[in-house]
């Protein structure tokens, strides 16, 4: 969330309702999931919640890179791509383990 917010704030006036309020929304879903899931006993289910909107996240990315809707840079979508590809290899290594963390 600390890379991706100043970025999505650089976003043209007209996308900051549309693509930049998705990306916010979805960042702050993630962040509401990890903590409910932190504080449940099944935490499998919330990892996987979890998970999916990980890739709706990433689709987000992409399509703000896409040609016709350049809102990032290149060395800007490489890093976010990057970090989104870690947090990914995390969590799958948490659900592999048996969803305890």
């Amino acid at each position: 969330m600390d890379y991706f917010e100043p970025i999505v704030e650089r976003f043209p006036r007209y996308e900051m309702y549309a693509l930049c309020s998705d990306i916010k929304r979805c960042m702050n879903a993630i962040l509401e999931l990890i903590i409910v899931t932190n504080k449940t006993r099944n935490k499998i289910p919330g990892w996987h919640d979890i998970d999916t909107r990980l890739e709706v996240l990433r689709h987000y990315v992409r399509r703000s890179r896409k040609r016709g809707s350049k809102y990032l840079s290149i060395k800007s979508y490489e890093t976010a791509v990057k970090k989104l590809s870690e947090v990914g290899k995390i969590l799958g290594g948490i659900i592999n383990k048996g969803g305890q963390c």
